[in-house]
This record gives structure tokens, sequence and C-alpha cells, in this order.
């Protein structure tokens, strides 16, 4: 499968600084984390400050598959709108999902000011709506649960968004400061840099061929034969991971993503907030430190592991269709931008559950190993959670929330 194709604008804007050397010998440690993508450079950040030797490895260098063309969207609304995770998981579940996410947020921007790096984070406002009479029923019982619960929302009807935006809006909920942006490829190796500041031992291009786990603890393989005994592994390779779990837990999809050249203004865009639809596939909008506008959508489902989605080029025609639908949407929501300019095409492999929360924690079938599968479009967010979760389990702390999260559920 093509996890990612075209060109990956977050390592396109940033040099690698630091490389790691990959595993030349037998270690032992008490955590072996698995990927140094965004997920596992979590884990290595949340786990650096305790008593424990804590080594990260990857198959590529760090943050360079998802990560690098991930939207980096973080956002205390969920795939699955609030009132959709009442009729699934119960409203006190789905209201501790929505409150972890808003939470998650502010303790992501805590992390980044704990970093030596800038990484370009900035908190914003965000904006869900519909164009769709049939739609404007679900907004409206979706703000009023919202409201209920105390989130700091404003119900935007067709008259009031005329004088916030320049597209159409039937109506939509207008949420202040719950959501933010981020660079996910500095995010990812600031918080490396950090881990290994502090004594974690990181080593590239050191692929996970096979593992041996009992309750005794786990015994890792690379492809180049060298093992790592650990206590605890920490499974952070996203949707390569669902392999290993037999339930299915994930629908495979591909988003398709532009990203603009720097625009000099954006009119009828409102704070420059977060812009979701309320479409199925939905579409997304954001800013960038440096005036770019990032917008994604018109996903497809993967099907096989062989099919036309799961393999496809840059270059053929389906992705050419998406990337021209995008464009013209784009700039048919915003006439008054005059100067917007496509930079940057990449379509990545992403993963929805049913109801749109992540698998964190153990699972029965592999002792002494725990994951982080941050799937979803929350996963930054989720894989924040994940990590903290992770490291009260591992301290045998309190650790409730991770029944929200379970293989079980």
């Amino acid at each position: 499968m093509k996890y990612v194709t075209g060109d990956r604008y977050w390592a396109g804007t940033d040099e690698i600084k630091n490389k790691f050397e990959y595993l030349s010998k037998d270690l032992e440690c008490d955590v072996l984390i698995v990927g140094a993508g965004v997920t596992g450079a979590l884990c290595s950040y949340y786990f650096s400050d305790i008593d424990a030797k804590v080594v990260v490895i990857d198959k590529n260098i760090i943050g360079y598959q998802s990560t690098c063309i991930s939207t980096s969207i973080l956002q205390y609304e969920i795939d699955t709108d609030f009132v959709g995770l009442k009729g699934i998981r119960g409203e006190k579940q789905a209201l501790k999902a929505f409150k972890l996410c808003q939470q998650t947020v502010h303790s992501i921007k805590n992390i980044v000011d704990n970093l030596d790096e800038d990484c370009e984070f900035s908190l914003r406002d965000c904006f869900y709506y519909t164009n769709k009479n049939g739609d404007l029923k679900n907004i409206e019982n979706e703000y009023e649960l919202r409201n209920k619960h105390g989130f700091n929302v404003e119900y935007i009807d067709k008259n009031a968004a005329k004088k916030m935006f320049s597209f159409p809006v039937k109506g939509g909920i207008y949420t202040k400061g719950a959501s933010a942006e981020i660079n996910p490829y500095k995010f990812a190796k600031a918080l490396i840099n950090k881990a290994v500041s502090l004594g974690t031992e990181v080593y590239e291009n050191t692929e996970l061929k096979d593992f041996i786990c009992d309750e005794n603890g786990v015994e890792a393989i690379t492809k180049n034969g060298f093992k790592i005994k650990c206590k605890k592994l920490i499974i952070a390779t996203g949707y390569e991971a669902r392999k290993l779990i037999k339930k299915r837990t994930t629908i495979l999809t591909r988003s398709f993503t532009l990203v603009t050249k720097p625009v000099t203004s954006f009119k009828g865009w409102h704070n420059r907030c977060i812009i979701r639809d309320s479409n199925t596939p939905y579409m997304y909008l954001r800013t960038t430190e440096d005036d770019r506008i990032i917008a994604g959508g018109e996903d497809i489902d993967i099907g096989g592991d062989r099919s036309t989605a799961a393999v496809l080029s840059q270059t053929h025609q389906l992705s050419t269709d998406k990337y021209n639908k995008l464009e013209t949407i784009l700039k048919s929501m915003f006439p008054e931008i005059t100067d917007i300019e496509i930079e940057y095409k990449f379509s990545g492999i992403f993963g929805e559950t049913s109801d749109g929360l992540p698998y964190v924690g153990e699972y029965e079938e592999y002792p002494n190993c725990y994951f982080n599968l941050g799937y979803g479009s929350n996963g930054i967010l989720y894989s924040a959670m994940g990590a903290d979760m992770l490291k009260k389990l591992y301290c045998k702390e309190n650790t409730e929330d991770l029944k929200l999260f379970s293989f079980d559920r």
C-alpha cells in the first residue's frame, strides 16, 4: 500500500537537523517504543520523565511517513459528532471524549511551551457548518447538546454567517478557543529531541521484524537480527498495527490535501478559524503560520490492500480529479482571496473507527504490550491522550479513562 503520495509539505519546509544511527547491537531496556512518528514521539516525551530506560526505534526516519502529511488540525470535535457518539456510547461517555479532546488541546500547548523548538502552534476557533437544508436540524441538535454541557459555542444562522464568511452557510456551530494548529513534523522532532536530552535512546532505519511476549516481558527482533529485551513494548505504528489485532479496528480511506502558496489576505474567512463542513466525506480547512491555506477532503474508501485507492499514484487520473475538485471548491468558497495558487498536493491513507475514537491500552493476546493507535481525524490529540494514559498505566496510576478507548468496548 502507498501510505503517502505526492510532496511531503511539512518535510519540505524544514531541514533534518539531527540524524540517529541504526541499531547495530542487542539491547535491554524498560520501555521500547516502536514508531517515531508523532505518536511514538509523544510516547517518548511522556515516558522520558519517569525512572525507566526508554528506547525508540523506527524503520524510517523520524516523522517521515503519515506525520509528514497530517493536516494537524487539533480539534475538540470528533469525527462522530456529539449527538452521534451519544447514540453509540451514551451521553456520559460521549461528553468525556469531547472534554478529553478539549483538555488535550491545551495539554499540547503546555508541551510546546516546554520544548526548545518552534512547532508553529496556534490556538484557533473552529466552525462546523452545513449548507444543506436537510442537515440543518442535525446542526441545531448538535449545538444544543454542546451548549448544554458548557462548551463555548455560538449558533451561527445564515444571516450571521454572511458577515463572517464568503461561502454559503445554512447554519453552523462556532466554538471559541477549543482548537489549534501545529506543524506535526517539527513537533515530532522536537518531542524526540527533548526525550533524548533526558536520556532516551533513538534508532532510525531500524525495522521491527517480530516480537515474542509473555508474562515476563518482551523480546523484539529487528530486521537485521538484533534483539531488544524490554519490560513493556509500546506499538505506535499507526495503521500498520491493525494487522496485529483480530477484530476490525479501522476502515481505511485515502484523503487528498492541497497547500497553497502564502496568500495576501483572508477576506471572507472569520478569524482564520478552522473550518469543517457536514458533508460525507467532509472538507476541512486551516491556515499556516506563513499564511498558507491547507484544504483537505474528497476521501475515498481503500477497500483491499491492492485496490486502486490503496496503491494510487500521484499521477493517476483519480488523484488529478480529486485535487482539481478541491481547488475548485476552495476558490469558490473564498472568491475575495484572489491570489490562491496551489504549491503542494499530496494524499495519504488514514483510518476511521466505528465510533470515531482511537484504540489505546492493552490487548489480551499480547502480554506486556501497550498500543497507542490514534485512528481518526484527531490523531495527534488521541496520541497525546494515549501517551499520557499509557504512562499512568505503566506507573500503576489511575487509568479509568482507558476504558473509553479499549479494544473490547
